[in-house]
């Protein structure tokens, strides 16, 4: 029998699902720490069931979406 070995981010994988899952967490790992970039000193960032919150000064919010887009 034949096994295929990969290799991401310096971690073996055997299976198509390890590789699903080390993918996924990467980019929410991604997508957290740019968000948390864009928010910026004295902006809160709060991970809820939907997705993420912030709470900061109108100003904070405003900077935050400019940094964003």
């Amino acid at each position: 029998m034949y096994g295929i070995e990969m290799r991401f981010n310096g971690r073996k994988f055997t299976s198509a699902s390890q590789l699903q899952r080390e993918l996924t967490r990467s980019i929410e790992k991604q997508v957290k720490d740019n968000l948390k970039k864009a928010a910026g000193p004295g902006v809160r960032m709060k991970k809820t069931r939907d997705g993420y919150t912030f709470e900061g000064s109108p100003e904070q919010i405003k900077r935050m979406k400019r940094r964003l887009r």
